[in-house]
């Protein structure tokens, strides 16, 4: 009996063994999770949206008070257009933060314009005839040059804040025209490129291993810019003085390709 019972333990030990040799050997392997990196070099497209403040001032000399026939004042034209170019940078990132550097170029109609009628005299007295005020702001191009730090809400979607450099090429024209019930021409109109600053925030979704879509505002002020002019025909000391704003607001929406491996496994 005491043979049969330790036959038996042996059998029986030897068959848990077996047991669990097989469970080991097909138990699943657990798989690796797929992480996005944002890591590397990038370019894409963008197309948008621009509205701005171009308010224009109208400044008579040698003053007011000795140019009767033009009341002090500001003309708004508000430029609006639409927007498309191209960028590219490089990210960096540290677990969920990532920093960045991004340059675009962008072709643009953004226009505005605005004319009133008829001249207000200094005294609040419409000033006699057709004549009329008129102010005018263009931009046919801009581009920024911009740092972006970020934070992945999750792996694949970055939100981030960005600012830096912004210029553009800008076209400015103004008119006072007391003709023909009056005979002066107080005219200006050039084009400058101007250099200023820019801010605004964004989101980026990595939706397919290289690729990625964002959407993205910017707030960009390329500084004042002024001009005095002298009548036509001459008429000294009557001059005017025109000072223009050039602030800009941008919405847009992109799609980014990135170079290199974007994806790493986490276990």
């Amino acid at each position: 009996m005491k043979v049969l019972a330790i036959a038996g333990s042996i059998v029986l030990a030897s068959t848990l063994n077996s047991l669990a040799a097989d469970m080991a050997v097909k138990a699943p392997a657990i798989a690796p999770v797929s992480v996005y990196n944002w890591t590397g070099f990038y370019i894409g497209g963008n197309v948008g949206y621009a509205w701005g403040n171009a308010d224009t001032f109208f400044n008579p000399l040698p003053s007011a008070a000795i140019f009767v026939n033009l009341l002090p004042q500001t003309l708004s034209p508000d430029p609006k257009g639409v927007l498309g170019g191209v960028q590219a940078g490089y990210n960096w990132q540290a677990g969920k933060f990532v920093l960045g550097v991004e340059a675009d170029i962008q072709a643009a109609d953004i226009n505005g314009d605005v004319r009133v009628t008829p001249i207000i005299q200094n005294n609040g007295t419409p000033f006699p005839g057709a004549g009329f005020l008129s102010a005018h702001q263009r931009i046919d191009w801009f581009g920024t040059v911009r740092a972006r730090a970020g934070v992945t809400a999750t792996d694949r979607l970055l939100l981030y804040v960005t600012g830096g450099l912004a210029y553009g090429d800008v076209n400015y024209a103004a008119q006072t025209d007391f003709r023909p019930g009056g005979t002066t021409l107080y005219a200006a109109n050039f084009t400058k490129t101007k250099v200023g600053w820019t801010v605004g925030a964004g989101a980026e979704w990595a939706f397919a291993s290289n690729w990625s879509a964002k959407v993205e505002y910017l707030y960009i002020d390329l500084g004042n810019e002024s001009t005095t002019v002298n009548p036509v025909p001459a008429l000294p000391p009557f001059q005017v003085a025109y000072s223009w704003k050039t602030q800009e607001q941008v919405a847009r929406v992109g799609l980014n390709y990135k170079f290199g491996g974007p994806v790493v496994a986490k276990y």
